[in-house]
């Protein structure tokens, strides 16, 4: 369609972040705090080359090169840097269980990607919760959500939508998301059964 060709172009005139995007990166880079909502995949700062490769072929249109795609890859694996600073910034990521069950890939992509999310909630800075399916309709089904926080600057969100995302600046939005945020992070698991649930799904659900 029209936002394939586009998502094309800009990748051809200014490497693999759409304009739209660019914004956003920056600020994740900046950013001390992130609050994170995702009802439909492993969030990108968590994810693995081989899961963003395998949600990246699906996406593209068919004339997409593999080294477009690597280009791609490299690039969302290159945002995790920052979680690998001395001093990394606060990452609270809250999933709804479904996603644990999408597949994407192959069952030895999703094994390897829950247990790759296990591994990184362990870390202090990172933390994974999960809404676990049984709660049915919740404050995030509209879709996911980032709500970035800075020393000195005001918090900022990124919203996704079926086009393209929206980095907003507005108080009053942001401050509506962060609240939906908290009312996710109630909803969900606490960290140490969310922990178990992932692991207890790559090791069930996903091997082969």
């Amino acid at each position: 369609g029209l936002f394939t060709r586009l998502m094309e172009l800009a990748r051809r005139w200014d490497g693999p972040y759409p304009q739209w995007f660019r914004d956003w990166v920056e600020a994740e880079r900046e950013a001390v705090s992130l609050r994170w909502w995702e009802p439909m995949l492993i969030p990108g700062l968590l994810q693995t080359p081989d899961y963003a490769r395998a949600l990246f072929r699906a996406w593209q249109s068919a004339s997409t090169t593999d080294e477009e795609i690597a280009d791609l890859v490299s690039a969302r694996i290159e945002r995790q840097s920052i979680l690998n600073r001395s001093r990394p910034p606060e990452l609270w990521v809250v999933v709804d269980e479904t996603l644990l069950h999408r597949l994407v890939g192959s069952r030895a992509i999703m094994r390897d990607q829950l247990l790759h999310l296990v591994d990184k909630s362990c870390r202090p800075s990172i933390t994974v919760q999960v809404v676990p399916a049984e709660i049915g309709s919740h404050a995030g089904l509209l879709g996911a959500f980032i709500v970035a926080g800075f020393d000195t600057a005001p918090s900022i969100l990124y919203a996704e939508t079926a086009v393209e995302g929206q980095t907003i600046e507005k108080p009053a939005l942001v401050s509506k998301a962060a609240l939906a945020f908290d009312r996710l992070r109630a909803e969900a698991l606490p960290r140490g059964a969310s922990r178990d649930l992932i692991g207890k799904v790559a090791e069930e659900r996903w091997t082969a």
